[in-house]
């Protein structure tokens, strides 16, 4: 799992306290091993920071939409369901969350089903064979009508109810490449990262403060 988040750098030399910086955090997988995270300090969001720190990596990378990701060629990418849900929740017109005439309503409810079978399947099945054999016995068919759901939505273009289908459009490919590897994961999990002032990345003695924290995406 990948992902990268703004930081303001302060008393860093030749750059101003309110220039945005980027702190990249590195993810292991859910195999039931301690859990690696690496983090990586970097004064730009450049993609080619993203091939930087993961050179040489062959497996299953899981990231949001962002296009820097994308010159990581020895990855098999997955797309985040938690970012997914989110962008669906966030296109639900105010007071409109019990609506299920709502295309958003209805994309949340299709989400909402691969997240209580997933969560399911992990607390009874450990092997990843075990969990493949699952994922695609209950969770294939609720993929699948999710994608023909999505067929069917044709928003204005540029409105609010349009820029959910586009996001997952745009991930459409990478949607279902965690059905066929039990030890893939299936959203994004980070841990907190404190508000104010860090030492994560202090860098030259620099301070480091997150702009946001980092965490199970909901």
């Amino acid at each position: 799992m990948a992902d990268e988040t703004p930081v303001q750098v302060l008393h860093e030399p030749e750059r101003r306290a309110q220039t945005k910086s980027y702190m990249w955090l590195l993810r292991s997988g859910e195999d039931d091993g301690v859990p690696i995270i690496l983090y990586k300090y970097s004064e730009t969001r450049a993609r080619d920071t993203a091939v930087d720190f993961l050179e040489g990596f062959q497996g299953y990378l899981m990231c949001d939409g962002y296009s820097g990701y994308n010159k990581v060629k020895t990855a098999k990418r997955l797309a985040c369901w938690a970012h997914i849900r989110r962008y669906l929740i966030d296109a639900i017109p105010k007071g409109k969350q019990l609506d299920y005439t709502q295309p958003a309503v209805q994309g949340v409810m299709y989400t909402n089903q691969l997240f209580d079978k997933e969560d399911k399947i992990r607390q009874k099945y450990k092997s990843p064979d075990a969990i493949k054999e699952e994922r695609l016995s209950q969770e294939k068919p609720v993929v699948e009508g999710f994608l023909s759901w999505l067929e069917k939505q044709n928003p204005a273009r540029g409105s609010r109810s349009d820029k959910a289908p586009t996001y997952i459009r745009n991930r459409r490919e990478h949607l279902a490449a965690y059905l066929g590897m039990g030890a893939a994961v299936f959203r994004i999990i980070f841990p907190r990262m404190q508000s104010g002032r860090s030492s994560l990345a202090e860098k030259g003695g620099c301070s480091v403060i997150p702009r946001q924290e980092h965490r199970q995406v909901p």
